[in-house]
């Protein structure tokens, strides 16, 4: 009877050991899997902006980085003021929604519009639109690219070529109120 313990724990252990290794395996391949993909999003030579909303209704960065324009802090990281681009550059806008609020109360969007665009109208009309992302339907065909509504921990990412025509293109959030509290900046589309 010992015998046949010894033989069940023996093979009870060998179960685990194999189940165990397995898993480990299959972890293994997905971490390689995952570095592959951001080693191929890096490669792939778009200029990644990763923009945080948050509770004092501004856009802000963790940190400086090329080609954009910060003013004020906010806690730790610095306000958007504007971003540089080149005509036709290849730019990912990744936003995330930091907040203490439920989404009914804070929610945050990136929209960039045409150059022109009267955005504090565009904000005004969009009030009322909420089931269209705070995006009036009279001012759809002045947007560029418009990240989804996104509550607190929730983030989007949109891939865009900055227009051809040089100037200033506003973009703002549609969530209403924040582009009165100044969560508004600009793309500088230039040569230089």
């Amino acid at each position: 009877m010992t015998k046949s313990l010894f033989h069940s724990f023996l093979l009870l252990a060998l179960f685990a050991f194999t189940a165990c290794g397995g898993g480990g395996q299959e972890s293994a391949d997905q971490q390689a899997e995952d570095t592959t993909m951001d080693t191929q999003e890096m490669a792939d030579d778009v200029r990644t902006i990763d923009i945080i909303g948050v509770d004092a209704m501004k856009y802000v960065v963790e940190e400086d980085a090329e080609g954009i324009v910060t003013g004020d802090m906010v806690g730790d990281n610095m306000i958007i003021e504007a971003i540089e681009a080149a005509p036709g550059e290849e730019l990912r806008i990744e936003l995330t929604t930091v907040s203490q609020l439920p989404e009914t109360a804070m929610a945050h969007n990136f929209v960039l519009t045409e150059q022109g665009t009267d955005a504090e109208a565009f904000a005004n009309a969009s009030v009322t639109a909420r089931d269209n992302d705070y995006i009036a339907p009279d001012y759809e065909d002045q947007v560029i690219i418009a990240t989804e509504m996104l509550g607190a921990g929730e983030s989007d990412t949109i891939t865009f070529n900055a227009p051809e025509e040089p100037g200033e293109y506003v973009f703002f959030c549609s969530f209403p109120g924040h582009y009165a509290a100044g969560m508004w900046g600009v793309l500088r589309v230039s040569e230089s």
